[in-house]
């Protein structure tokens, strides 16, 4: 069955580019310029992703995504150009489920969506079940990460997490800094010649 992707932004060109994206993603996708448009699309057709953008003049992102949030669960990807760890915070407060930079990068774009297509799927293991989240966080996510970390032969920094789990840096550094914080994971630092020391993680044996 083919899933369906609501894509929310207000420049059309995007939303060409999604759309011819969709062709060889095997998704089918339905284009919307402002968010209160898709809203409504949300409240009346079934969707298995959102793609929002962040900057909109009628309804940003943020104010799309909460929005969103106070009825359905559906996995929420935000196009954006602002990269930054408090924005991510913001809006994965909000119920924002990842993320995507501009300018776009098909492969990158197509793995991201099918990497949540997939979870959107999967269900928690029982223990799983009853662990009490930061709100904005997801379970199956969270366990993504663990699982990763797990199978991983070595150490890894944020960079390689974010490549090998398929999901954007800023959520895996949220996600790992939970992980962190929960004594489910450890992090080394590795000093060299110059600059910062830098952060590997594994997962706790």
């Amino acid at each position: 069955m083919t899933r369906r992707v609501l894509a929310v932004d207000d420049d059309h060109d995007v939303l060409y580019t999604l759309q011819a994206i969709s062709e060889v993603g095997d998704f089918h996708l339905i284009p919307c310029d402002n968010g209160p448009e898709g809203l409504g699309l949300l409240r009346t057709e079934p969707f298995d992703l959102i793609l929002v953008d962040y900057y909109m003049p009628e309804m940003n992102g943020m104010e799309f995504v909460k929005k969103v949030r106070e009825f359905s669960d559906v996995p929420i990807l935000v196009l954006t150009v602002d990269e930054s760890l408090t924005i991510a915070h913001q809006f994965m407060e909000a119920g924002a489920t990842d993320f995507a930079t501009k300018p776009i990068r098909v492969a990158d774009l197509i793995s991201r969506i099918h990497v949540h297509l997939r979870l959107a799927t999967e269900k928690l293991p029982p223990w799983f079940e009853a662990e009490e989240l930061p709100k904005g966080m997801s379970g199956v996510t969270l366990q993504l990460i663990v699982e990763y970390l797990e199978g991983a032969t070595e150490p890894e920094n944020l960079d390689s997490i974010s490549e090998g789990t398929g999901l954007a840096y800023q959520t895996v550094h949220r996600y790992v800094s939970y992980l962190d914080k929960q004594g489910i994971v450890e992090a080394d630092l590795v000093y060299g010649k110059v600059g910062r020391p830098l952060k590997l993680y594994s997962k706790k044996r």
